[in-house]
């Protein structure tokens, strides 16, 4: 199940309605106090019904708190089970476009502000069956000529009425149903069953510490305890002799109370055991003086320790992923330029995995690495709260962020006399490890430092650095090149990045060259990593994806995984370097130094 949309009103700062659309991967961009934590803190109140404030309340606000949050399902025909005799069919209560929408109000006229939940569904004008039980639902079956057989599932006769009743052209409307949050209704089932169904949201404050104490590994560690102990400890035969133990202490004690309370106020005596506390997980750090409690490390250092979790987590196994939306605040805080890259790779592999990330940041390097689509640009104007998803310029993000030309990182490139696009950190040290070879074996006079050609990393066709810095090219005034993966699948097949640079008005051979295999990591021998790594037994070519490779190998965490190229790629020998760039006619390395010394002579 994943979350498409949320409309929200008078909810911190913002006044009326406001709607917010989501991916997969969402990156909330925008100045200081624009309101970007406020969608994180209403997805918070919603999905975690933590306590809600009166500061939540707008200070505008005439009128209740409302949000709604629209649910995308994997399967509108899913059991929702309250218990043995009480289920529901997810279909049941979609809207009229397939999605699940709920929605909850607040209302600000009381002392004591608790919310309402409504669901949206189709309504039935007559034979409205979804809040009846079994037995009223089985005759209205009959009533219908619906055949109630033994061996039919209940959920399959509560599918078969509604076909029925749709059948039957069944006057119907959709509207809001309030769900009810006391009593043993059906309408109370219904609101504690969606519960259960909808995500979890593990919710991560600008202020917390993302350290191993944060709730979300603590819960990770303790449902990997508690079904280990499930699966493999009987517990009845562990349980029992402690619980004769204590009964013998625990009885005579109850005598004695009972022996002084009146008899309406007598108690007896109760031992319940609670194996998901039986079990704490965290780490220590060690040095030369012995074992310091990761609580006591810097807070960059226990941010490590969390993004060492969510690399683990999009490692794992997508038939064993959760239902979890990770909601972060400035993730970046407390972290190193470098580290930002990796835990922003970090955070991608966990939605390739299926998690569905939503992060606020004013980090450039994460904004610069997130596709332009992912971006939602929070904005404040005349004090009214705006939110911008269809991003066709992003100046005003880059202005936001800092990023201008009298940028203290953007003058560094002054002195550059050939600017090299590429798309990553690992492009930047993979050219650099190529140039030096290539020189030290006579088939280049200088390396690429040496003639003042300076490497960019900055992302590809549709990140938002690629974007700016093109941008600033023009104002720089300085000959560039750009050199991104191809990301063919096939020789045959179309590169998606040559198509948008052409489309962009870039001139292959001339502005632009895409590699003449899939990515980087393709020429990376299979060889060199086979010495590098005894034992991996690896092979791929030119069009395989050899970071998924490598990630899925026994071998993975030696050969890098998705990060091989980063790992191995300044091991290689100038002879392994030169067997992928040269087919036998060209070396497409030399190729790009031809095109980059051109255009050094140029401005000389």
């Amino acid at each position: 199940m994943r979350l498409v949309k949320a409309v929200i009103s008078n909810f911190r700062g913002i006044q009326g309605l406001t709607e917010i659309t989501f991916n997969n991967f969402n990156t909330i961009v925008g100045k200081n106090d624009a309101g970007k934590s406020t969608i994180l803190k209403a997805l918070n109140v919603f999905l975690n019904e933590v306590p809600f404030n009166k500061d939540d309340i707008n200070v505008f606000a005439d009128t209740n708190v409302t949000i709604e949050l629209y649910f995308k399902v994997d399967d509108e025909n899913q059991i929702i089970r309250y218990d043995d005799e009480t289920i529901f069919v997810l279909k049941e209560i979609l809207s009229e476009d397939g999605l699940l929408r709920i929605k909850k109000v607040w209302d600000i006229t009381r002392a004591r502000i608790t919310s309402e939940t409504y669901i949206y569904r189709k309504i039935y004008e007559t034979n409205d069956y979804l809040f009846l039980n079994k037995e009223d639902i089985l005759e209205l079956c009959n009533q219908l000529g619906i055949i109630n057989e033994e061996e039919i599932e209940y959920k399959k006769i509560r599918i078969r009425l509604a076909h029925k009743l749709e059948t039957m052209a069944t006057p119907f409307y959709y509207d809001y149903e309030k769900l009810l949050t006391s009593g043993k209704s059906k309408s109370k089932m219904l609101n504690d069953c969606l519960k259960n169904v909808l995500p979890k949201f593990e919710y991560f404050p600008a202020d917390t510490s993302l350290s191993d104490s944060d709730t979300a590994i603590q819960n990770f560690f303790k449902k990997l305890a508690q079904s280990t102990i499930d699966q493999e400890l009987n517990k009845t035969e562990i349980e029992d002799p402690i619980r004769n133990k204590l009964q013998s202490v625990f009885s005579k004690i109850t005598d004695k109370i009972n022996g002084i309370v009146p008899e309406e106020e007598k108690v007896e005596p109760e031992i319940k055991f609670d194996w998901t506390k039986l079990v704490q997980a965290t780490f220590k750090s060690t040095n030369e003086e012995g074992s310091i409690p990761l609580s006591s490390r810097g807070d960059g250092f226990r941010r490590i320790t969390m993004m060492s979790y969510f690399e683990y987590l999009a490692e794992q196994d997508a038939s064993e992923q959760q239902n979890i939306i990770f909601g972060f605040e400035e993730p970046e805080t407390f972290l190193h330029p470098s580290a930002q890259e990796n835990l922003f790779d970090k955070l991608v592999g966990m939605s390739d995995n299926g998690y569905q990330i939503i992060i606020t940041t004013h980090s450039p390097i994460i904004v610069a690495n997130s596709k332009q689509s992912d971006l939602i640009h929070i904005l404040k104007a005349d004090k009214e709260y705006k939110v911008n998803l269809n991003i066709e310029d992003i100046k005003d993000i880059a202005l936001d962020l800092g990023i201008t030309i009298d940028n203290q990182f953007i003058t560094l490139f002054d002195r550059a006399k050939v600017l090299f696009l590429v798309e990553g950190i690992d492009d930047v040290h993979a050219f650099i490890h190529i140039s030096n070879l290539y020189k030290e074996n006579g088939l280049i006079d200088y390396t690429l430092e040496e003639l003042g050609i300076t490497l960019i990393p900055v992302g590809g066709c549709d990140s938002i650095k690629h974007w700016v810095t093109l941008d600033l090219l023009k104002t720089l005034d300085k000959p560039f090149f750009i050199y991104l993966d191809s990301d063919k699948e096939s020789e045959d097949g179309n590169s998606p990045n040559k198509e948008k640079l052409i489309d962009f008005g870039f001139i292959e051979n001339e502005d632009f060259l895409v590699t003449a295999k899939r990515e980087l990591e393709n020429y990376i021998p299979y060889s060199a990593l086979n010495r590098l790594v005894p034992g991996c037994d690896i092979e791929y070519g030119d069009w395989d994806d050899v970071k998924k490779i490598c990630k899925t190998n026994s071998f993975a965490g030696q050969l890098g995984g998705k990060n091989v190229s980063s790992r191995h790629f300044t091991s290689l020998t100038f002879d392994e370097i030169r067997s992928t760039f040269f087919n036998g006619n060209e070396d497409e390395f030399l190729n790009i130094y031809k095109i980059l010394t051109s255009k050094l002579a140029v401005k000389v």
